[in-house]
């Protein structure tokens, strides 16, 4: 029980000192700026977005396992590993599109970083419920 307070405690310190995700916006559009159009920094933008993203998905999944028993519980893993199949499928898919060359990267990643995102901020929602 010790343990499930302590996740909850530290995703409610690291998810309140979090900045706003227009902060974050500004931050990504200011370094997708001073890429210049090269892709391989734009690339470098969105990697360093989705780590970002990534860490606020584990911290409120987290979370909200340590919240959740029995039944409630199970689901919230079927629904986390539907998501990450879906996610991962589709960012696979955009990549590896013939028809769009070299754009299919940024393609790709441009849909992993929104989706990352949309679920981060319902997972934090649902952590603040």
């Amino acid at each position: 029980m010790l343990s499930r307070r302590l996740v909850i405690v530290a995703a409610t310190l690291v998810l309140g000192t979090l900045p706003a995700r227009a902060q974050q916006s500004t931050e990504y559009d200011a370094c997708m700026d001073k890429a210049e159009g090269v892709s391989t920094k734009m690339l470098d933008c969105g990697k360093a977005a989705i780590g970002t993203w990534d860490v606020r998905l584990n911290t409120a999944y987290q979370a909200l396992l340590a919240k959740s028993k029995g039944e409630a519980h199970a689901q919230l893993q079927a629904e986390q590993r539907a998501w990450l199949k879906h996610h991962l499928a589709e960012t696979h898919r955009l990549a590896a599109d013939p028809n769009n060359g070299s754009a299919a990267f940024l393609d790709s990643q441009a849909f992993e970083l929104q989706d990352i995102a949309d679920r981060t901020l319902l997972l934090e929602k649902r952590v603040s419920q």
